[in-house]
């Protein structure tokens, strides 16, 4: 051992049962700190600090929670009961509720402090939480006294081992400078943009270990508080393996021949289209393709529920209804309305490593561009979602709406992120012809693979989907009919 590691300090941690926090505080609270959570009425901090009170109790440590001019215990037990992690056998043995409001208002800061004192040593908690610090900042004479009462509560827990959560409200400047004598700050925030709102948490402040910079979404459910790290935080910075020469392919055999070696595998294929052209069977097809094989499949969709999906594959002879009935595929739905990146993210990555997904489609990314409040992320996003899912050797479909249905010229979103990162990229569109729509499809990309660029009509059909030989337009057609694409010249 090197003297280096040898003078190591090794800090206990403690586990705030927060699902994602514990991941970036670095692996928890780190023992006998004093930390302050700080945010505005609302914001969650009561929620999170009785989650992180029920979890250690859970694991036998006696947690005390003074309050200072909040609600009543009766009213905050009674909003807690509908919480999954509330237990209401661990009452007043382990978790253990007291008022310190009177004490503070007649006896000071001073009574404050002895009543936490005696409390703590009387119950001989490992867990304090003091909720209304700013009750006691407001009842200071002077910044000295509440910053020598903030020392004074740091020397105790240091002497008698026990962690400390102040929670208190947004009041003025976001940090205080007495709060730069605490081992950490927490601030929990709710963003609001038009109509829509978010929380986010962010870590200003924690001594002993690094911890996941900026913010972090999270929200607040029947589960309690969830945390999701920014997906650019947590992804592995590893370079991915080498996959060598494994092959995948889409399952329909004449456009496989249009890609003679196949796709690599791991990798990303983008296909662009309007509504209607065929990307949802095309992924639909991708997957089936990998459940005959014998690898697991995951399907996340923004548009069509899982019940529709599964009834439009169907009606063209991919029966997934099986598959997902035994396990070897999942379908995740989400809510277009507000989507939120790193939730969508976590399910999805959670489902890859749980069952070790091997292919995996995406449909509907235009939901996911065009409602997220972070425009500003997409980029960087999806940069890291598809390493992330090279390293796990998972290979990936999406498929992302262009916004014309016809004519001369197609909005190509370029702009997505995505585009860049993804090796293999299809174009979808239709064509009016003799009264008759039809589908249209055409390689515009494929790395480490020679392909066939030519036009082809994209035919479906009850009996499946089916790509036809290359389709010879007039030039007159070509000018009318066709969207044409920057750089493809086929």
């Amino acid at each position: 051992m090197s003297p280096s590691e040898q003078h190591t300090p090794v800090f206990d941690r403690i586990a705030t049962g927060v699902p994602g926090l514990d991941p970036i505080l670095g692996g928890g609270l780190m023992a006998s700190g004093v930390y302050i959570v700080v945010g505005e009425p609302g914001a969650g901090k009561t929620i999170l600090a009785n989650q992180l009170c029920y979890q250690q109790a859970r694991q036998g440590t006696r947690c005390l929670y003074v309050t200072l001019l909040a609600e009543s215990h009766s009213r905050m037990l009674a909003n807690l009961r509908s919480m999954a992690f509330f237990d209401a056998s661990q009452l007043p043995q382990r978790i253990y509720y007291v008022s310190g409001f009177r004490m503070l208002e007649e006896q000071g800061l001073p009574g404050l402090l002895e009543l936490l004192r005696r409390e703590m040593r009387n119950h001989g908690a490992g867990i304090l939480v003091l909720d209304g610090l700013v009750q006691a900042q407001e009842a200071a004479g002077s910044s000295r006294d509440f910053k020598k009462f903030i020392h004074e509560l740091q020397v105790s827990a240091g002497l008698t081992r026990f962690t400390a959560l102040l929670l208190t409200s947004s009041v003025g400047p976001t940090v205080h400078p007495e709060y730069t004598m605490v081992d950490g700050i927490l601030e929990l925030r709710e963003r609001t943009a038009a109509m829509r709102s978010w929380r986010e948490l962010q870590v200003r402040k924690f001594r002993g270990s690094a911890s996941l910079s900026g913010s972090h979404h999270f929200r607040i459910s029947e589960a309690g508080v969830e945390v999701f790290p920014r997906l650019e935080t947590v992804v592995s910075r590893a370079q991915p393996p080498d996959w060598g020469t494994q092959r995948v392919r889409f399952g329909v055999p004449t456009l496989d021949a249009m890609i003679p070696e196949g796709l690599a595998a791991a990798s990303t294929t983008l296909v662009m289209g309007p509504p209607g052209s065929g990307k949802t069977l095309l992924g639909a097809s991708h997957l089936a393709e990998g459940l005959r094989l014998g690898e697991p499949g995951l399907m996340v969709s923004f548009y069509e529920g899982p019940d529709r999906l599964l009834h439009k594959a169907a009606n063209v002879g991919l029966s997934l209804g099986s598959a997902v009935r035994d396990g070897r595929l999942t379908l995740q739905w989400n809510m277009p309305a507000e989507c939120n990146l790193d939730m969508v993210a976590h399910a999805l990555l959670e489902d890859v490593r749980k069952r070790g997904v091997k292919r995996l489609f995406v449909d509907g990314l235009s939901a996911m561009v065009e409602t997220t409040h972070e425009p500003a992320r997409i980029s960087p996003f999806f940069a890291a979602l598809t390493h992330e899912l090279r390293r796990l050797g998972v290979t990936t479909f999406f498929t992302l709406e262009t916004p014309r249905l016809f004519g001369p010229d197609m909005d190509v979103p370029l702009g997505t992120g995505l585009s860049g990162v993804a090796e293999n990229l299809l174009f979808m569109r239709h064509l009016e012809l003799n009264g008759r729509l039809r589908r249209l499809l055409s390689i515009f990309k494929m790395r480490d693979a020679d392909y066939d660029p030519t036009l082809r009509e994209f035919l479906i059909t009850p009996q499946g989907i089916e790509v036809q030989p290359p389709f010879q337009p007039s030039p007159e057609l070509l000018l009318t009919g066709i969207a044409r694409f920057p750089g493809n010249h086929s």
